[in-house]
């Protein structure tokens, strides 16, 4: 039982301390090109290239970050024998995920207002009305891509739980993004992930609550998924 909550505990260190894999180096060195993008700039860039476009693959990448040593390393075997909710273990990967993904895109925004002075975008407001291009704070701009940040991170986590290989989460979480950002928003029409994508006449608000809820059955059907222990103690001997 010891060996056992020791291991655990390691699990959860293991979490935070992320740049202690390859991939972190690639989501380090995207974001840091992001930041020379916005200091080398002569003028205030669109706001949502970094907020929507740049920060959605971030999400999809802490996400699958979180997963490489239980799944990619092939050590997810082990850890179900462990005397501990493997469903908790996926719920507290997820948290983080969107914590570490939240933390970056509050660094880009704090370098974008030392540059600039001020974050200028579209919002859209939550009881209706029209969208209008206005200073925003940078607690009401993430409030706005939120719901997103989450079905991108619970897409990937189904993915990966279903696969039962990290690269299955990171191939529906991208195959997301990139239909819905190379159609400009007309793929998914009124249920895009990009809020500066939505139709005219579409309702923002139905559509965050409309992320959120996909959000919340894709993160129910992986954290269901990944609590069936046979699944990963038979890995081996298929």
């Amino acid at each position: 039982m010891k060996t056992a909550i020791e291991q655990l505990r390691r699990g959860a260190s293991f979490d935070l301390k992320l740049h202690k894999q390859p991939v972190t180096a690639l989501v380090v060195t995207i974001f840091i090109l992001y930041l020379i993008s916005i200091v080398t700039g002569d003028k205030p860039r669109t706001v949502y290239y970094y907020s929507e476009m740049g920060m959605f693959p971030v999400v999809i990448m802490f996400t699958l970050l979180l997963f490489q040593r239980e799944i990619g390393g092939g050590s997810m075997e082990l850890v179900s024998t462990y005397p501990a909710s493997l469903r908790l273990i996926a719920v507290r990967k997820w948290v983080l995920a969107l914590l570490y993904a939240s933390v970056l895109n509050l660094l880009w925004m704090a370098v974008y207002l030392l540059k600039f002075g001020d974050i200028a975008t579209v919002m859209h407001p939550w009881d209706g009305g029209e969208a209008v291009k206005r200073s925003v704070g940078v607690f009401q701009l993430m409030l706005q891509t939120m719901p997103a940040f989450m079905l991108l991170a619970s897409l990937t986590l189904a993915g990966i739980v279903l696969f039962r290989k990290t690269y299955g989460g990171l191939a529906l979480g991208f195959a997301l993004w990139v239909l819905d950002t190379i159609s400009g928003g007309d793929w998914l029409s009124g249920w895009t992930l990009y809020a500066s994508f939505l139709p005219e006449g579409a309702s923002f608000a139905v559509n965050r609550l409309v992320l959120l809820a996909a959000s919340a059955v894709l993160l129910g059907f992986a954290v269901w998924l990944i609590g069936r222990r046979d699944r990963w103690i038979m890995e081996d001997e298929e």
